[in-house]
């Protein structure tokens, strides 16, 4: 089974209202080196669950953690360098625009970085202010112009309160005009926990969410985008193994405060995070909420997953032997003409309305 290493930096400063990750807005003061070598402790103590295996890639996600120091991220780099399956292995790092500066990124690359995802979510002030974003349209054109001949990928968010599908044409426009390579797009989502939770937001109504996607879809593939996930875009040959690793249902190792893991052996597949408080995870790096995924349960997570994959799996590229009541439910969707015949995947309708399909699988 194929394995990635997901290392959780927290820190970030400010919280977005649309946030419901595990963050701290506290300052970083020195804390980095601390938390660098509680992450090397814990993937030293994860042996069992690695199981000799190399990582396909690795993602440093968050928070910002481009706000940590290239030394801390180095140390961590160095500790798992023999553990990489090859010197090509994509790295990922997330940054903010505010972060983005020559300087900053050639240290990243130096020690290791080979792809860059930007926190993009928008080139307009106006739709930047409603996100409650810390930066501004001008910095979000001079950081991805800074990484113009970088391995790297933009996030965009659409659904944003009092967005038009005419806004969303212009910040595609601005991606096409700046040749980015990779793009995730994600429509706006309301989760608990959240400030926007607590408010009362004007979002775009169905019909305009659908004429933004429409727009997308339109705009992307004239340019040399294919759609290989639901929210993922990319020219060839730029796709995110990284993420393409998880919709396939390979194994992720987490480590840093509030990460999560996927380990699979010939017994079972678990689920289980990391304790959230930083100090505390600095302290010890301790496990919660292990559990086995079996049954009903092992069932819907594999159609959350597989069912993402734009133009499906062949059974020779999946990492699991899929259970019996998986195929049965599986061949329902089939008889309704959601899920293809020939392999793993959607028809244009099941795509369509994909989480009606996913349904099929409770």
């Amino acid at each position: 089974m194929p394995l990635s290493l997901y290392v959780h930096l927290p820190w970030c400063e400010t919280q977005c209202p649309y946030c419901d990750f595990s963050i701290t807005t506290e300052p970083v003061n020195g804390n980095d080196a601390r938390l660098a070598e509680a992450i090397i402790k814990d993937i030293k103590h994860s042996s069992d669950f690695i199981a000799n295996r190399k990582f396909k890639s690795v993602y440093f996600g968050g928070g910002t953690p481009s706000l940590a120091s290239n030394q801390s991220i180095k140390q961590i780099l160095d500790s798992v360098k023999d553990r990489l399956e090859s010197s090509e292995t994509e790295i990922t790092l997330e940054m903010n625009p505010n972060d983005v500066s020559e300087k900053k990124v050639e240290g990243l690359l130096g020690v290791g970085i080979n792809r860059i995802s930007l926190g993009i979510q928008s080139y307009s002030d106006q739709e930047l202010q409603a996100l409650g974003r810390n930066h501004d349209r001008k910095s979000a054109i001079q950081a991805t112009k800074t990484l113009k001949d970088i391995n790297s990928s933009i996030d965009l968010i659409y659904g944003i309160e009092k967005q038009t599908p005419k806004s969303v044409a212009k910040n595609l426009e601005t991606i096409i005009a700046l040749n980015v390579n990779h793009l995730s797009l994600y429509q706006l989502t309301i989760e608990p926990n959240t400030i926007f939770y607590k408010k009362e937001l004007l979002l775009p109504g169905e019909e305009a969410i659908e004429k933004m996607e429409v727009i997308a879809k339109n705009l992307l593939e004239k340019n040399g985008f294919e759609q290989y996930e639901v929210s993922s875009w990319s020219k060839p040959g730029y796709q995110s193994q990284h993420n393409l690793n998880y919709w396939r249902f390979g194994d992720f190792l987490g480590v840093g405060p509030g990460s999560h893991s996927k380990i699979s052996n010939q017994q079972e597949i678990i689920r289980y995070r990391k304790i959230k408080p930083l100090e505390s995870y600095i302290k010890n790096q301790k496990s919660a909420e292990l559990k086995t995924i079996a049954g009903n349960e092992l069932d819907m997570d594999l159609a959350m997953n597989l069912l993402r994959i734009k133009d499906g799996l062949q059974h020779q590229d999946l990492t699991i032997d899929l259970p019996a009541s998986f195929l049965k439910k599986y061949q329902r969707g089939v008889d309704e003409g959601l899920l293809l015949k020939d392999k793993i995947g959607a028809t244009q309708k099941g795509y369509q309305f994909l989480n009606e399909t996913i349904q099929l699988f409770f």
